[in-house]
């Protein structure tokens, strides 16, 4: 499902995406780990339906440990790099995993800096939680923008732009 939001201004839609954001760091329960295969192919986790049973804190807690180590990940992924030369499925791979882990690391680092801030405000009032993000109170008030979360067929395209029907009837993540 893909949603569109638009607002009247800047701000607006800045309040959308922290009010959305704020939800999905303080309720999102930890993903499942990714389909194993005996291919070599990425495969990103599945995610939960259910909600997270941890406290406010618990779940800061768990999101920082998280983003660790994806970070670690990011890490020991860049020192592995296929043959940049060749345009082979392994560099495929290779890339939608950066993208993806790239994208994780980002996303917790805003689900981090979100429920800190709600923390150090001690109050569920989506204002006063907006206002110290966007006055910049402290360094963990910072949030970047970041792209989209990658597609599951991303990167699985041919030159004129659509997907190979072979790629998508083998992919099975």
């Amino acid at each position: 499902m893909i949603l569109s939001f638009s607002g009247r201004s800047e701000e607006e839609m800045m309040s959308w995406i922290l009010r959305i954001n704020l939800v999905a760091a303080l309720f999102s329960a930890p993903a499942f780990p990714a389909a194993i295969g005996s291919m070599k192919k990425f495969c990103r986790p599945l995610l939960p339906s259910s909600t997270t049973k941890l406290s406010q804190e618990d779940q800061l807690r768990s999101h920082e440990s998280k983003f660790k180590q994806i970070a670690a990940e990011v890490e020991e992924h860049g020192k592995n790099p296929p043959d940049k030369t060749l345009k082979t499925k392994e560099t495929e791979e290779y890339r939608l995993k950066e993208h993806y882990l790239i994208f994780e690391k980002s996303r917790y680092e805003t689900y981090i800096n979100l429920l800190k801030a709600k923390l150090k405000v001690e109050s569920d009032d989506l204002e006063k939680i907006e206002a110290s993000l966007f006055t910049g109170e402290g360094n963990e008030s910072y949030l970047r923008k970041t792209q989209s979360s990658p597609s599951l067929n991303q990167g699985h395209m041919s030159l004129n732009g659509k997907a190979d029907s072979k790629e998508i009837a083998e992919q099975t993540c």
